[in-house]
């Protein structure tokens, strides 16, 4: 795929001046682009110009380019209104083919332009997969025979640590994030050769990893692996870290302190890791976290889960996670469905208080554990029925909104573990507290 450079020309009377770049110099010239040319080995070169820039430069401009370089120009409007502001930027992306290698020149841009370019720039990665190779200026100033090449490609980067804290803040993944801490710490070895004893990122790149695979286990909903996880994470969170952090990841500085509090809520204290009845109400804390981000599939999957093994606890079962022990409580709740109506709902007006009494007595075991038999039933009924839906993805002649899913998760389901199961459902830390 070509290499392309996308540059502006003004309407100002540009001086010669050599362009270098690191150890690179260019041949002397008054067109930036000439030297981007040169110092970047450009095959293709779009220009966006104003019919004054075009009239006056283009010309001169296509003379001074290498006969191999195919040069495109592209009229813009001067950017005066808002409508031009957009019509500019349509240009701008609409030229660009997808799968390009791209290069952005700023260095006589005007007005609007390097924000275009900037906003751009991060649109073609996304929408067009653009590999974005660097974002330059070119730093005159009038007299100086020498002119430094700027390289403000780091500013693209900043727009992707934007999109990922936003992602972290609106869902709590922080996959993003972590593979942002990866790529920092790769390209400082790929760029650089650190000098003995010079600072080196070291600890970003475990530490990214660290949030990823706690992100994979909160969206695949591993609550047993998680634990581990998070114990990981709280291993890496060290003062070091953080000092690395504000030398070698700047941005990501912002929100470390808000990941690890957000993380940590969900982490068992050392020293109660392995107790059941601890585990079992932090799984319900993860419960609520998934309610807090909307992640309706996450919640009922769960809850569906969490009710079993709060009843397994319940029963004296420590090991809540025996199979055999889970069968034998989902059968008992299975066993409330059909009976709901007839023996916790109004007794019809035939029925005897002796048959009744005897019904009640029937109950499973699992009833004494409860302040509300009939609330039992009725949410197993509705968990139950939620999550075989969610599973068959509406593969069936009749499924239920979205809407219905929603609205149970958000209104309904942590009021009624709550009610039902209050010791359960106690948060033991506050959720803001860190490690």
């Amino acid at each position: 795929m070509a290499k392309t450079l996308l540059t502006t020309l003004g309407t100002g009377d540009y001086t010669e001046t050599t362009y270098f770049f690191g150890e690179q110099r260019a041949d002397k010239t008054c067109y930036v682009a000439k030297a981007l040319c040169q110092l970047f080995e450009i095959d293709r070169i779009i220009l966006l110009l104003t019919e004054e820039a075009r009239a006056k430069h283009w010309g001169r401009l296509q003379e001074s380019l290498p006969p191999q370089v195919e040069k495109v120009a592209k009229a813009i409007p001067e950017g005066k209104t808002e409508a031009e502001t957009w019509e500019i930027f349509d240009v701008l992306v609409d030229g660009i083919e997808p799968n390009s290698r791209l290069l952005f020149d700023i260095t006589h841009a005007f007005r609007s332009i390097p924000l275009l370019v900037l906003l751009g720039a991060a649109l073609l990665r996304k929408a067009k997969n653009v590999e974005i190779q660097g974002l330059y200026y070119g730093l005159y100033r009038h007299g100086q025979a020498e002119t430094p090449i700027i390289d403000l490609t780091p500013a693209i980067r900043l727009l992707d640590w934007l999109t990922a804290s936003d992602k972290f803040i609106s869902t709590g993944s922080a996959v993003e994030l972590g593979q942002l801490l990866d790529t920092v710490q790769r390209d400082f070895y790929r760029q650089q050769r650190p000098g003995k004893g010079d600072p080196r990122p070291t600890r970003l790149q475990s530490f990214g990893q660290a949030i990823r695979d706690i992100s994979r286990s909160l969206e695949l909903v591993r609550p047993v692996s998680l634990q581990e996880d998070l114990r990981k994470l709280q291993r890496h969170s060290t003062q070091e870290l953080a000092e690395e952090v504000g030398q070698f990841a700047k941005p990501f500085g912002l929100l470390l302190q808000s990941i690890q509090n957000s993380y940590s809520q969900l982490a068992l204290p050392a020293d109660q890791k392995e107790d059941p009845r601890a585990q079992v109400q932090k799984h319900f804390q993860l419960l609520r976290w998934y309610v807090e981000k909307r992640f309706t599939t996450q919640a009922i999957l769960l809850a569906r889960e969490w009710v079993v093994s709060a009843l397994c606890l319940c029963e004296g079962i420590q090991n809540y996670l025996e199979r055999e022990a889970r069968q034998g409580i989902e059968h008992q709740l299975g066993s409330l469905i059909p009976r709901e109506e007839q023996l916790l709902g109004d007794l019809p007006a035939t029925g005897s208080l002796i048959q009744h009494q005897e019904q009640l007595q029937s109950l499973p075991p699992i009833a004494a554990h409860v302040p509300d038999v009939q609330q039992l039933a009725k949410l197993w009924s509705r968990l139950s029925e939620y999550r075989n839906d969610v599973a068959h993805v509406q593969m069936k002649p009749k499924s239920l909104r979205s809407e219905v899913l929603e609205s149970f998760v958000l209104q309904d389901l942590l009021p009624s573990l709550e009610a039902l199961f209050p010791e359960l459902t106690r948060l033991e830390k506050d959720p803001s507290a860190s490690w």
